[in-house]
């Protein structure tokens, strides 16, 4: 189900929001993403994982923010976000 999802044309605009972080920074962004998602949103065990200061962290979520438009603090959003990173890394990208 969530493959699918990952795939749907109604996540086409946020993956050209994704487009805008990984122009801006692939690497250290959309890991950042993905340890965030992994780790449900714990802004302190996902700091952990990437073995960053516990404020750099909400850095760069708010850098993400600010790229996309989005809010991560919307459910909406973070599914939105989770899938089309989920989707590039199926296809072996970021």
């Amino acid at each position: 189900m969530f493959e699918g999802l990952a795939r749907s044309a109604d996540l086409r605009p946020f993956r050209q929001l994704i487009g805008r972080v990984e122009a801006y920074d692939r690497d250290d962004l959309i890991r950042t993403l993905k340890v965030f998602f992994a780790a449900n949103g714990n802004a302190s065990e996902a700091a952990d994982r990437l073995y960053l200061h516990r404020n750099s962290l909400p850095y760069r979520v708010a850098r993400v923010q600010e790229l996309t438009g989005l809010d991560l603090k919307d459910h909406r959003a973070r599914l939105a976000l989770l899938a089309t990173t989920n989707e590039r890394s199926d296809k072996g990208e970021a």
